[in-house]
């Protein structure tokens, strides 16, 4: 029996060489261009994760300009140029990940590989997409690229590794040469790129449907399963550093009146703080009346009182809009500390 895998790598090896063979004038002439339009390094290399939770350097042509704040390149929008959108649209930003997959870090085909940082985050059927190499396209890529939500992605890297074969890697390139033709799925229609990933989103408790989703503003309904309403949740990320989360339960809802519904309230701050991570924040405040006993969910949630004067700019928080001073205040770090396959945690 044809053991495909070691097929699977071989023809890698021989396609990537051949790639970066015959390729190689358009790789030049786009190293030129990125040098033109962008300015060095023409590179953009960043640490991620392939097989067995095994971390590399990913190597892809550079298509934003550097964080600037004094120039208002801030956010990807600022900093994605219209030659940077062309080339993610073309894919030609991955050419350079072809000797990647010649040394034996990538393949062709297979899950996105993505940073360390996010090991901690996956639940444990999320964490098998590294059970093969992470791939230059794959399920996911060709089935919507940045439209899906991440839960929708690893669902499809899953059903890959379980369901690995010649025939989905065919069909995989066949449909990857129509999305790059057609840039189908490349932003998610707010956003330049999509959200980061901060966590599963699922939840066999509570539902949340957006009500609003703008740059700076994100605010969901929140019902149970069963359709009760619940309340409503909201993000505002003035900045770069920090969002502000919020929870308004609905009056004479289970929130509201408390009692046998923690399970409740630790499911809707959860999800909160997963969608609050996926804004690249560093830490998520919430603010209530001077007057008001801060809610067990939220210290549960990891969330702690904190003096806005002394204890964030202690933790590297920057003032990006005015604070209450009359009000007090909760705060979350959201960074996740890198971790390696040896001693990740998996998450819910």
């Amino acid at each position: 029996m044809v053991d495909y895998p070691r097929v699977k790598r071989a023809v890698d090896c021989v396609g990537a060489a051949a790639g970066i063979v015959v390729l190689s004038p358009v790789l030049i002439i786009v190293a030129v261009l990125v040098m033109a339009f962008l300015g060095g390094p023409v590179l953009f290399t960043q640490r991620r994760v392939t097989k067995d939770s095994r971390v590399f350097l990913l190597l892809k042509f550079r298509s934003m300009r550097p964080v600037d704040p004094s120039r208002g390149w801030i956010e990807d929008e600022d900093r994605l140029t219209s030659f940077g959108r062309f080339l993610r649209a073309s894919s030609l930003d991955e050419l350079p990940s072809l000797w990647n997959v010649l040394v034996g870090d990538m393949s062709f085909i297979g899950p996105r590989p993505l940073m360390p940082d996010l090991l901690r985050l996956y639940t444990p059927a999320q964490a098998r997409r590294h059970e093969v190499r992470g791939g230059i396209s794959g399920l996911a890529q060709v089935s919507g690229r940045n439209q899906l939500p991440w839960d929708e992605k690893f669902d499809l890297d899953v059903r890959y590794v379980e369901t690995l074969n010649w025939r989905l890697d065919m069909e995989i390139l066949v449909k990857t040469l129509f999305t790059v033709v057609t840039a189908r799925g490349v932003t998610n229609g707010v956003e330049a790129t999509t959200d980061s990933y901060g966590g599963t989103l699922r939840s066999d408790l509570v539902s949340f449907t957006a009500i609003e989703r703008s740059r700076t503003l994100r605010t969901w309904e929140v019902t149970t399963k069963t359709g009760m309403r619940l309340g409503r949740c909201e993000i505002r990320s003035p900045g770069r550093t920090t969002c502000f989360v919020s929870f308004e339960p609905q009056p004479g809802s289970a929130l509201s009146r408390g009692g046998d519904y923690d399970e409740l309230h630790r499911e809707v701050l959860r999800l909160l703080v997963n969608r609050a991570r996926g804004t690249d924040a560093q830490f998520a405040l919430s603010r209530f009346p001077a007057s008001t006993p801060i809610p067990d969910c939220f210290q549960e949630a990891g969330f702690v009182p904190v003096d806005i004067e002394r204890d964030l700019p202690a933790q590297g928080w920057k003032p990006e809009e005015e604070l209450d001073g009359r009000a007090q205040y909760v705060c979350r770090h959201l960074v996740i500390e890198e971790s390696t396959a040896a001693t990740m945690g998996l998450a819910s």
